[in-house]
């Protein structure tokens, strides 16, 4: 429906609130007014939405996975004050949202919430802004109580009360489904067999008193055969898999009283349906393991076991175990949001001409230890991309990696590795969350795109080597050893980036040419910006915070312009050549009358229009001989909190026409 096809009317307290305090006094004047003339003008502001609309509809479906309609899901916008529910329909809609970027979140007890952001125009419908959640896992289970030659007894369990239905089926014969039991959180069910001798496979169907559903995994089992003790065996427990260099290990304990014949173990990769892969002839009933040896690399595996009398009677099947095994990619891979979480416990590798994908919202849990021993570092795991990976290129919620120990350190994992590639195609990199790894991400000499990435609590949260003509933006970097460090690049550049904490915030070596610009770099604890060997750099209207040294600069006549530089010990320059440090306050907050605000460590240069103010010595082995001295206060705006401290200038400094374009000098002065 487009926005003209209809006039809409809102009612009368919502009209009120979105006109504002005239209307309400237009309203409360009309009281007087004959009747007619109230119905007329009623009419006129029940109109008013087709003629001048400032707002936009927003309307859409809620159906869990398997396309039910879900009823009473909430829907919030993080920019209205509103909300929507859905109906019995599982429809939901908005009839003022304000224009512009609006991102919708969908919640309801027992599913995983969704969201989704949308940009609004105004005065226009939006109609199919749809949504699927995902059941909560687990939230229906049974089992097999008794079983005799004519009938089954299932005890089922709830995580809430539901109105359950056991849903069956013999071998060649029809689905049954028993009525519905009563709304509780368990249940029993005693199902009359057709027929003695064949298998049936089960599940069970839960619904909510307020419409949500839900269904259990699905098993199977047999009735007792004529003439056998009724009872089918115990389940397997403990079922767990584990890494090792020949493949995914499938182990499992067995404490129940009855004589087996062995061991069922399912199967199944990424959604697809469990089958049967070993059957009690090829799992005896003493063995406790077995190494699936035909595991594919980096594709999610799923598995299931049922214990299997002398008679054949099944047990119940266990809950699932899902695994990713280590190792080389034979085909393009993509993990998927849905699966929520996974765990890694050896190296991935992604070799040319394979792609890996990594859908938004996927949490990936790394182990400290690479069980496969393999990859560059046999003892940590790491994730090896010589062809091309592809993390959260969209979507609203970020691709984490984090390590899976309890308490995590900087360098728990190796990271990601981007190396040379022959492929047509560069890596992808956005939206995504790294943390706990020795070196975030090291790109080496590969083409890629990244942004919006975010490395948290890592030895070197981005480090590119060769990487030529590489332009980034978009990066924060958050109590990292060092944030970004860039080692022997041409042509390359880096803007828009946040460091935050940490030892080093960006360390720059041997590059040549390279673009700095518009960074913000706060309370490190060694050096905010290190400039080392670099050829002709360029460092533009940056921010720099660090308890010990702000910059150092090393070889290379670079411009280093437009900074802001608050530290103990301000500026180190040791170089052949003399770089063109000018347009710079350099300030000393934390240990005033402290430290050297510019140390030159060859002897007698001079650098023009720079600001040095509460130090011990305002200059070291150089001058400000040339340009004006002022050496004062820069009245900054200020803040108590140092991560908020704004740096921006009074409108009364005088360093506001200090540059030597008679400017304002600083972070945030105009080149």
């Amino acid at each position: 429906m487009k926005s003209g096809d209809s006039c809409v009317s809102e009612p009368l307290a919502d009209r009120v609130v979105d006109d504002g305090p005239a209307a309400t006094t237009r309203l409360m004047s009309m009281a007087w007014a004959a009747p007619m003339i109230i119905f007329i003008m009623i009419a006129v502001l029940g109109c008013e939405n087709e003629q001048k609309i400032q707002r936009s509809v927003v309307s859409g479906t809620v159906l869990d996975t398997a396309g039910n309609r879900i009823v009473g899901a909430h829907v919030t916008s993080h920019r209205s004050l509103y909300e929507a529910m859905t109906d019995q329909g599982g429809r939901y809609a908005f009839t003022s949202l304000d224009t512009g970027s609006q991102q919708l979140l969908v919640e309801r007890d027992g599913y995983e919430s969704a969201s989704r952001t949308l940009s609004v125009d105004s005065g226009l419908v939006y109609d199919g802004i749809d949504f699927k959640l995902a059941p909560l896992a687990d939230r229906l289970s049974w089992s097999i109580f008794q079983r005799d030659n004519e009938s089954v007894t299932i005890d089922v369990t709830a995580k809430e009360p539901m109105a359950c239905t056991a849903v069956y089926q013999g071998e060649h014969l029809p689905q049954l489904r028993t009525p519905p039991s009563p709304i509780a959180k368990e249940s029993r069910f005693v199902i009359a067999l057709p027929r003695p001798d064949i298998t049936y496979q089960l599940y069970i169907e839960g619904l909510t008193s307020d419409g949500r559903r839900y269904v259990s995994a699905s098993g199977s089992f047999r009735p007792v055969p004529i003439g056998v003790t009724p009872g089918g065996p115990s389940a397997p427990t403990d079922v767990s898999v584990l890494q090792t260099r020949d493949g995914p290990k499938l182990s499992w304990n067995y404490d129940g009283v009855d004589t087996l014949r062995g061991f069922r173990i399912y199967r199944a990769e990424e959604d697809k349906q469990l089958t049967l892969w070993q059957e009690e002839s090829f799992v005896f009933a003493g063995q406790r393991f077995l190494t699936d040896d035909q595991a594919e690399p980096g594709v999610l595996l799923r598995y299931a076991m049922q214990a299997v009398d002398l008679d054949g009677n099944l047990s119940s099947m266990t809950s699932e175990i899902r695994f990713i095994p280590a190792g080389e990619l034979r085909r393009n891979v993509t993990w998927k949001t849905a699966w929520t979480s996974i765990d890694l416990f050896g190296d991935i590798q992604v070799p040319d001409q394979f792609t890996l994908t990594i859908e938004p919202g996927l949490v990936v849990r790394v182990a400290s230890v690479d069980a496969a021993q393999g990859g560059l570092d046999p003892t940590k795991c790491e994730l090896i991309v010589d062809g091309r990976i592809v993390v959260g290129a969209s979507g609203s919620a970020p691709v984490q990696f984090m390590s899976a120990t309890a308490q995590p350190a900087r360098d728990n994992w190796s990271g990601m590795r981007l190396r040379t590639t022959r492929s047509t195609q560069g890596s992808e990199i956005s939206n995504m969350e790294i943390s706990n790894a020795e070196i975030g991400i090291l790109a080496q000499d590969a083409p890629f795109i990244i942004g919006r990435l975010e490395a948290r609590y890592c030895a070197t949260g981005l480090l590119i080597q060769g990487a030529s003509g590489t332009a980034l933006s978009g990066l924060s970097f958050v109590d990292c050893g060092t944030g970004f460090a860039a080692e022997n690049t041409l042509g390359c550049s880096l803007s828009g980036v946040v460091c935050r904490g940490g030892n080093v915030g960006i360390a720059l070596r041997g590059d040549r040419f390279f673009t700095l610009s518009e960074f913000d770099i706060r309370d490190t604890l060694d050096t905010a910006l290190e400039v080392d060997d670099t050829a002709s750099p360029t460092v533009l209207r940056g921010l720099m915070t660090s308890k010990r040294l702000g910059m150092s600069v090393k070889g290379g006549n670079g411009q280093l312009q437009y900074l802001t530089v608050d530290a103990p010990n301000g500026v180190i320059i040791d170089g052949g050549e003399q770089a063109n440090l000018r347009n710079v306050i350099i300030v000393n907050r934390t240990m005033p009358g402290t430290g050297n605000g510019l140390e030159e460590k060859t002897a007698g240069r001079a650098y023009l229009y720079d600001n040095i103010f509460g130090f011990k010595n305002a200059t070291v082995s150089c001058t400000q001989t040339g340009a004006p001295i002022y050496n004062i206060d820069p009245r900054f705006v200020g803040g108590t909190n140092s991560a908020l401290f704004d740096y921006s200038l009074k409108p009364d400094s005088p360093l506001k026409t200090a540059s030597d374009k008679n400017g304002e000098i600083g972070a945030y002065g105009n080149p």
